[in-house]
């Protein structure tokens, strides 16, 4: 999927050599702006996001620089509740794609998106204020 995207784009719109690994430079960002634009036409991508998501009943998609994401992972932690760590920056089109969100952490419940640290795209998303309401819980039984 990433080499398709190169080829589609070129490998010039990114510095490193795997696809989004580094947002933080304006070669990077173009790329993950053209592969979000891409990605209707690459259902590669979305199959691989999809077999991401149903690889654990809870998976985080973490930026390891993103305080969001500390908090929101030493509040699951300090529940108890195990999930699976992946790195955002390889699935950020696809995600933007299925949730209309970027930002970091990105958190699914068996195959459901419930937002970030504290909210999302549905009043009640958010790891902090599920754990506070008891509904992270009660999804992952």
């Amino acid at each position: 999927v990433r080499e398709s995207l190169r080829s589609h784009f070129g490998s010039s719109h990114s510095g490193s050599s795997h696809f989004g690994s580094s947002l933080g430079s304006s070669s990077s960002r173009e790329l993950a702006v053209s592969a979000a634009s891409f990605l209707p036409h690459c259902p590669a991508m979305a199959e691989e996001l999809k077999e991401m998501i149903g690889s654990a009943d809870c998976v985080f998609f973490d930026l390891s620089s993103c305080p969001f994401c500390r908090a929101a992972e030493d509040a699951l932690t300090a529940k108890g509740i195990v999930f699976k760590k992946v790195p955002i920056a390889d699935y950020k089109p696809a995600l933007a794609e299925l949730t209309g969100k970027t930002s970091a952490p990105s958190v699914w419940i068996k195959g459901t998106y419930v937002g970030g640290c504290n909210g999302g795209t549905e009043p009640w998303h958010g790891v902090k204020p599920m754990l506070a309401s008891g509904k992270f819980e009660e999804m992952m039984k």
